[in-house]
C-alpha cells in the first residue's frame, strides 16, 4: 500500500506539472502575438491601453464575484475550467472573425479570463502540494516556464506557415487540452468549509503594506509587458517571425531560477524575496528601455529570469504568510488579481499614449519607477510583517 501510494502521489506531481505546462503553453503560444496582431489591423498603442484599462475594469468586476459563488459552491475547479475555455474561446474569435467590434470583445475575454486563471491555478496548485506535504512549489511552476518557452518557440515556426490564424488555433488547442488535464484537482476540497456564522478575521497590518506595494509593483510591470513584444518589433528591429524566439527566452530562462528557490526562499524571509526580486524587475524593465542592442537584450532577458521567480513565488508566499487559513484564498485573489486591475484600470490608457507619443525609454523608465515605488512601500512597512499573536477576530 505504501509503494501504491507513493506511485500515486509521483502521477499527481506529474499531473500538475503537465498542467502548469499547458495551460502556460497556451498563453505562450498567443500572448506574445496578441498586441502584434491587434497593430497588424490598425489598432493604435493608446487603444490597445484602452482596452487594458476596460480588460482591468471587467476583472476587478467579475473575479470577484465568480470566486465567491465558487467559494460557496465549492465549485473552484469548474471555475479554473471555465477560464480555460473562455480563453480558447477568445483564440478562436482571432483566428476566424474580422470584424472589429468582435476582435474587442476577444481581447477582453483574454483580459478577464488569463490573470484570474493563473492566479486560481496557483493557489489549487499550492493547496494540492501542501496536502501532499510537498515543498516543490518552484518545480512545480519552473514547467509552466518550460511551457511559454516550447510554445513560444513554436510559434514563431507556425508563423512563417501560417500567419496570425494558425498561431490562435493552436492556442485555443492547448487551451482545450488543460480543462481535461485540470481534472487532477478535487471536485470540491476534502477540508470542510468554515461556518459562515463564523466571524470574519481581521487581516493583519502587512498585508495593506502589501496592497500599496502590489499596486506599483503591477502597475509597472503589467504594463511593461503590454507592450514588450511592440517594443521588439517597433524599436530593435525585430521581426515578427522570431518574436517567439525572444519570448521563449523570456520564459527559458526561468526555469533554473524555479528550481532554485525550492531551496532558497525556505532559508530567507518573503518579504526578502519580494523586494529583491522587485528592484531587479525594476532594473531589467529601466535598462530595456536604453538598449538598442539585441546582445545587451539578451542578457537583460537572462537577468530577468533570476528576478521573475523571485519575485513571483515570493508574492504567493508573502500573502500566505500574512494570512489566516479563513481569509488566504480571498487575500490572494485581492492582491494576485484585483489590486493589478485596478492599477491597470488607472493607467492603462495614459501608458498607452506614453509609449506611442514619448517613446520607449520614458515609457519602461516610468514602468521601473513604479516598482520602486512597490519596493520602497515594502521596506517602509517592513517591520509590519513580523509574526504577530493569532489576529483578534472581526
Amino acid at each position: 500500500m505504501n509503494r501504491l501510494a507513493v506511485v500515486q502521489h509521483h502521477s499527481g506531481s506529474i499531473r500538475l506539472a503537465s498542467l502548469q505546462f499547458l495551460t502556460l503553453a497556451a498563453v505562450g503560444m498567443v500572448s506574445p502575438y496578441i498586441n502584434l496582431y491587434l497593430v497588424d489591423i490598425g489598432f493604435s498603442a493608446t487603444l490597445i491601453g484602452t482596452l487594458s484599462s476596460i480588460g482591468a475594469v471587467l476583472a476587478l468586476v467579475l473575479t470577484p464575484i465568480l470566486n465567491q459563488f465558487a467559494d460557496k459552491r465549492m465549485l473552484h475547479r469548474r471555475l479554473f475550467m471555465a477560464y480555460l475555455l473562455g480563453f480558447a474561446i477568445a483564440n478562436i474569435i482571432f483566428a476566424t472573425s474580422h470584424v472589429e467590434f468582435i476582435i474587442i470583445i476577444a481581447v477582453l475575454l483574454v483580459q478577464v479570463t488569463v490573470s484570474p486563471s493563473m492566479t486560481l491555478g496557483m493557489q489549487l496548485t499550492m493547496t494540492q502540494l501542501a496536502n501532499r506535504s510537498k515543498a516543490m512549489l518552484g518545480q512545480i511552476r519552473s514547467f509552466a516556464a518550460m511551457g511559454f518557452a516550447a510554445a513560444s518557440l513554436l510559434a514563431g515556426q507556425l508563423f512563417g506557415v501560417g500567419g496570425f490564424p494558425l498561431l490562435f488555433w493552436i492556442g485555443a488547442l492547448f487551451a482545450a487540452i488543460s480543462i481535461q488535464v485540470a481534472t487532477i484537482f478535487p471536485a470540491k476540497p476534502k477540508i470542510k468549509q468554515a461556518s459562515s456564522d463564523a466571524p470574519p478575521v481581521a487581516r493583519r497590518k502587512g498585508f495593506y503594506v502589501m496592497l500599496a506595494s502590489q499596486f506599483f509593483a503591477l502597475m509597472g510591470i503589467q504594463n511593461s509587458f503590454v507592450f514588450i513584444f511592440v517594443h521588439f518589433q517597433q524599436n530593435l528591429g525585430i521581426p515578427t517571425a522570431e518574436i517567439g524566439v525572444w519570448a521563449a527566452l523570456i520564459a527559458g530562462a526561468e526555469i533554473p531560477f524555479f528550481v532554485l528557490m525550492d531551496s532558497v526562499l525556505p532559508r530567507v524571509k518573503f518579504r526578502q524575496g519580494y523586494i529583491f526580486g522587485l528592484l531587479g524587475m525594476a532594473t531589467f524593465i529601466f535598462l530595456l528601455g536604453a538598449t538598442e542592442s539585441l546582445l545587451m537584450l539578451a542578457l537583460l532577458l537572462l537577468f530577468r529570469g533570476l528576478m521573475w521567480p523571485s519575485l513571483h513565488l515570493s508574492s504567493f508566499g508573502v500573502v500566505s504568510a500574512i494570512s489566516h487559513p479563513q481569509n488566504v484564498a480571498t487575500n490572494q485573489a485581492i492582491l494576485q488579481v484585483t489590486v493589478p486591475s485596478i492599477a491597470m484600470l488607472l493607467t492603462g490608457s495614459a501608458f498607452g499614449w506614453v509609449f506611442e507619443h514619448l517613446g520607449a525609454f520614458v515609457f519602461f523608465g516610468l514602468c521601473a519607477f513604479m516598482c520602486v515605488i512597490g519596493a520602497s512601500i515594502m521596506l517602509v512597512g517592513y517591520r509590519l510583517f513580523e509574526v504577530n499573536p493569532q489576529p483578534k477576530t472581526a
